[in-house]
């Protein structure tokens, strides 16, 4: 079994059509699987969604589509997420807001298991050796046949065993898994974080139990114009503010959680 991992597109369709233009040249036959977040952030929510059911993409639904569905509040979000989830309730059509609706929290193929966050909570971050060994017992009590943990979420491209810890993956490499359980983490398609804008992603093969990761450029100058003619914060790389800045995205982040309850 080869899997196609994606995660993170934030309606960035730029990069997604990047990224599925190298499977087909690296991966063909690759069955596309989406750990979450096909909308927030970006411009095409509505021409995402439809790439993905285009290329019968197995997706499971992250924090954003409940956002953008109503359940889950802004608590936890960022200005530019909040904004962009707002915005998105109002482009979709409703077939679009039906397949985001229908999404699973979590999926389970054969060994291996796809969820956003962790098994509980779209919204966790797996980002720790203490994170990922608190999923794994989660994947060990809920499908103790499992091998593999695939997750998103946090942007970063990552790899978990016992054997090597965690390890964020900054580069494009190949990892052998070794024996036992893993977490993986491919990375995010739409919205690099710390970094250049690149589109993140990983084959899987369990077969020669192989994980992939892998780095594509794209054209990020089309999705910056198309945000800002969407009057979305123009941004494909999301970087924690800092000094005075952090005040700012504080005030911003509350004006906006204030007006989307309105």
């Amino acid at each position: 079994m080869k899997l196609a991992l994606v995660s993170d597109l934030h309606a960035n369709l730029e990069a997604l059509e990047a990224v599925l233009g190298d499977i087909d040249r690296a991966s063909p036959g690759a069955n596309l699987v989406c750990a979450g977040d096909i909308v927030g952030y970006g411009p095409d929510p509505e021409a995402c969604i439809a790439r993905l059911q285009e290329r019968e993409a197995l997706c499971v639904m992250g924090n954003h589509e409940e956002m953008v569905l109503g359940r889950r509040d802004f608590s936890r979000c960022v200005y530019a997420g909040i904004v962009a989830a707002v915005w998105t309730r109002r482009q979709l059509s409703a077939p679009a807001r039906a397949y985001l609706d229908a999404l699973p929290p979590y999926l389970c193929m054969d060994s291996v298991v796809i969820c956003h966050g962790d098994l509980t909570n779209a919204d966790t971050y797996v980002s720790t050796p203490e994170r990922a060994e608190a999923a794994l017992a989660q994947l060990r009590a809920q499908h103790p046949s499992a091998e593999v943990l695939v997750c998103g979420h946090t942007h970063h491209a990552a790899l978990y065993t016992h054997a090597r810890g965690f390890q964020v993956v900054n580069a494009p490499c190949e990892h052998e898994l070794p024996a036992g359980t893993s977490v993986i983490n491919p990375g995010s398609v739409g919205q690099a974080r710390g970094a250049a804008p690149l589109a993140c992603y990983a084959v899987l093969d369990m077969e020669r139990r192989k994980v992939s990761f892998r780095h594509v450029a794209y054209d990020s100058r089309t999705t910056l114009r198309k945000l800002r003619a969407a009057k979305l914060v123009a941004q494909v790389v999301l970087e924690p503010p800092q000094g005075v800045w952090r005040r700012v995205e504080r005030y911003k982040t509350r004006w906006a959680r204030f007006w989307a309850k309105r």
